[in-house]
């Protein structure tokens, strides 16, 4: 049975790019494949827990292994290019992929790369229109039903402003202009915590500013959605696939002011109880149920059995 390989050119990164790649190998371990996360330097994540097995990327891949790289690690890219070994493209981020990543290598090196497993339908179809390849397979992310549940909500402002630092605050401050009752919210900005803080934050937080930029297709709003959270603000554009009218008050990117407003509005209408405010949460609850752990396992084993031709040992 060939082994499955998940290179990550930082373990121990912050992104949520780099949490599903070891996701991915955690749950192809428990369906019986024999997985690895291939990091360079060695080292795991300590800001969630795993059961991810990591090797040190040193010396050669084993012939049979199956090498699966990010999007955007470029380097790997070209210096695995000539090895015999079948390689997956796994896409997450669009952007990062034609800007960082595959979209650099010289075209002798990218045609080396043409089987590709995208994050999620819309990543699929931008990788069909933009890159050669021969197979597209789509395993979708998720937001972690086990994990991001609501809890009892606080009068509470929930924002990860990591890619959108200037523009958090441009809407705080309007924020504070528009909306009497500003200064009874408390505001918790989300940086360097463990995925079972970030969890437990946006359990309690009525309302969640989200600051997606440039997203494949954003776990960070849907796990809002899945702990009950009313989403303002930005969808990142790859969200556009699953906001709606009805899940989030959505603003066009870069548009702060609009932004401000939708927030303002967001929270009177968590501090109201309006009933707008339940059939908007339900609605986004609704929505990330269709992005679960359970069905992100079920998409990963057919695209290894099926797709890729990999028998589990255990079956």
């Amino acid at each position: 049975m060939p082994r499955i390989v998940y290179l990550t050119p930082a373990a121990s990164a912050t992104t949520g790019g780099n949490k599903v790649s070891f996701r991915h190998v955690e749950a192809l371990v428990g369906l019986g494949y024999d997985a690895v996360v291939r990091a360079a330097g060695g080292g795991s994540p300590d800001w969630f827990e795993h059961k991810a097995p990591v090797e040190v990327a040193s010396g050669p891949p084993g012939p049979d292994d199956i090498l699966v790289f990010p999007e955007d690690a470029a380097e790997a890219m070209a210096t695995f290019a000539d090895v015999p070994n079948r390689k997956v493209v796994f896409c997450q981020n669009p952007y990062m992929a034609a800007a960082q990543g595959i979209g650099r290598l010289p075209p002798q090196t990218r045609a080396r790369y043409r089987t590709f497993m995208a994050c999620s339908p819309g990543v699929a179809l931008w990788i069909s229109r933009y890159l050669d390849h021969d197979l597209i397979g789509t395993v979708p992310a998720f937001a972690d039903e086990r994990l991001f549940v609501p809890a009892p909500k606080t009068r509470t402002i929930a924002a990860i402003p990591r890619k959108r630092r200037q523009e958090a605050l441009a809407v705080r401050h309007m924020f504070g202009r528009l909306h009497p009752g500003a200064d009874a919210w408390t505001w918790d900005v989300i940086a360097g915590r463990t995925e079972a803080e970030t969890a437990a934050a946006l359990g309690r937080a009525s309302v969640f500013l989200s600051l997606a930029r440039l997203e494949g297709m954003s776990m960070t709003i849907l796990e809002a959605m899945a702990c009950g959270c009313l989403v303002a603000g930005f969808t990142g554009i790859g969200p556009r696939e699953y906001t709606t009218t009805m899940n989030g008050l959505w603003v066009g990117e870069d548009d702060c002011e609009a932004a401000a407003i939708a927030l303002a509005r967001a929270c009177t209408m968590a501090e109201q109880d309006e009933a707008g405010a339940h059939l908007i949460r339900h609605a986004a609850r609704v929505t990330a149920a269709k992005w679960t752990h359970a069905s992100f396992v079920t998409a990963l084993d057919l695209f290894w059995r099926e797709a890729m031709g990999v028998t589990p040992a255990t079956r």
